[in-house]
């Protein structure tokens, strides 16, 4: 083949070569300004509730140097307790006593207090229930039950937890990917442009706050119950 001839077969191939490779980085391109024509919003669902569930736990101790003379004082104790948060309107399958627990004085302590108590007896009574307000009264008068307890009752602590997620659930995520779609059209309101599809959408996890808070203080019978939705739109010119 001649010389000539074949040089021009090379250049048509290499023409034809950039030729195709022009036309799929066009392609592309266009592919690329289509998908990237899209913007990413979060939206926000916010709503205050009461706790729905408390936990009051409530501790006793005795001392003393015999066990068998002070296992059946702290039996009459956890049974004087019980009593009294019934008395309060709490039921039976709401409060639960905890094991006791025995401790020893240490002989380095008995030695620099030979009247220390050599034995502690503790346990705990805790109740778990829907009726906030027969636990918040009991909590009230926990000083009342130190005193007919003759100290025996130490200490008590309230917590409070919201569990009502589920009735929640729907209507704070539909709130939610609304508060991202009117974020959406105010931005493309502001760039010329209109909304189109839902191109991508995830949904962040519930959390539980204390009002004003970004934590949850779970002494607080006011809740914060919280959704945040991302979601990217499509933008049309």
């Amino acid at each position: 083949m001649p010389t000539r001839l074949t040089s021009i077969i090379v250049g048509l191939i290499v023409a034809l070569g950039f030729s195709a490779m022009g036309f799929f980085i066009g392609d592309g391109l266009r592919n690329i300004r289509t998908t990237s024509r899209y913007v990413n919003v979060r939206g926000l669902s916010e709503r205050e509730v009461s706790a729905d569930t408390v936990k009051l736990t409530i501790k006793i101790e005795h001392n003393g140097n015999d066990s068998a003379t002070l296992f059946p004082q702290i039996g009459d104790t956890q049974k004087q307790v019980v009593a009294f948060l019934k008395e309060e309107g709490l039921k039976d399958d709401e409060i639960e006593n905890g094991q006791w627990t025995t401790t020893h004085t240490s002989a380095a302590e008995l030695k620099d207090d030979p009247k220390l108590p050599r034995i502690t007896l503790a346990g705990t009574i805790t109740v778990t229930s829907h009726n906030i307000a027969a636990a918040q009264s009991a909590y009230q008068k926990i000083n009342d039950l130190r005193v007919k307890t003759s100290g025996s009752v130490t200490d008590a602590e309230v917590t409070y937890s919201f569990t009502g997620l589920a009735p929640l659930r729907a209507e704070m995520i539909a709130a939610a990917t609304k508060d991202a779609r009117n974020a959406a059209l105010q931005f493309a309101q502001d760039s010329g442009s209109r909304v189109g599809s839902i191109r991508n959408a995830s949904q962040g996890g519930f959390q539980i706050l204390t009002p004003g808070q970004e934590f949850d203080d779970p002494k607080s019978v006011r809740k914060n119950v919280r959704v945040v939705t991302t979601v990217d739109y499509e933008l049309k010119d």
